[in-house]
């Protein structure tokens, strides 16, 4: 048997409950929480899709780390220690394994409103994202020949076209817990992707470098690699971040 102690979350009402669940082979925390709203009590409230870390709509704090919980295994993380965060984000490291401790600590996102339970408002995320205009604006009419690209910038820029959105790097990330008008990490690899793209016109560029040169912008990263460290994906932001600034100076 497995605990789930769950932040809830009704307005301003704001307390922790602990539910028992079933620890079966190869669950995953949605599935321990399928089990907690179909089976103990329906009105706890969280976001789910695709179920098959493609939709990112199941990020959530786990043991004080941001994860997707369709690809969290309870078996890996009901052990791990919950350390309180020292710097008012979630670590991205749990100190260790408690050996027979069989409880999980299930939290929303951090950094983002909470509307209830463990379902975030995800409005504000997405206007960052925008802001950044994350399109190839193209001349009116009909192309006369294709945009040809080479193998290595499509490599490149699949580091950062992997991004689906889910915002654990947001919610890993001290410069957006101290600062809600930065970027944050998913809107500034967004932008180094486009930046990057030939297919990108120069002076879409040079304007984009000339809105991100800001402390909401590239000089707001604390560059200390914790949206990497999190990604579901594998992206780097911090690295993207970097590079941005060196077109800069």
């Amino acid at each position: 048997m497995v605990e789930l102690n769950i932040r809830r979350q009704d307005g301003d009402r704001i307390w922790s409950e602990n539910f028992t669940v079933e620890d079966r082979p190869g669950m995953t925390v949605l599935e321990a929480l399928f089990h907690v709203q179909e089976r103990i009590d329906g009105s706890l409230c969280f976001r789910y899709s695709c179920r098959g870390a493609v939709c990112g709509s199941c990020a959530m704090l786990i043991n004080k780390v941001p994860r997707l919980a369709c690809r969290t295994q309870v078996s890996e993380v009901k052990d791990e220690s919950t350390d309180e965060p020292k710097d008012g984000v979630a670590s991205v490291k749990p100190s260790g394994k408690v050996e027979g401790r069989n409880e999980i600590l299930v939290e929303p996102l951090p950094n983002l409103n909470v509307i209830r339970d463990l379902i975030v408002d995800m409005d504000h995320f997405y206007e960052l994202v925008d802001s950044i205009k994350p399109w190839i604006n193209k001349d009116e009419g009909e192309p006369e020949k294709e945009t040809l690209m080479e193998p290595a910038m499509q490599v490149q820029l699949e580091k950062y076209t992997n991004c689906i959105l889910c915002a654990t790097c947001h919610g890993a990330c001290p410069a957006a817990s101290r600062n809600g008008e930065y970027l944050g990490p998913a809107a500034l690899a967004k932008a180094w992707r486009f930046y990057l793209d030939p297919r990108s016109k120069e002076e879409d560029r040079n304007e984009l470098l000339k809105y991100l040169n800001s402390d909401s912008g590239v000089w707001g990263c604390d560059v200390v690699y914790k949206c990497v460290a999190v990604c579901p994906k594998k992206v780097t932001p911090t690295q993207g971040i970097l590079d941005l600034r060196g077109k800069m100076e």
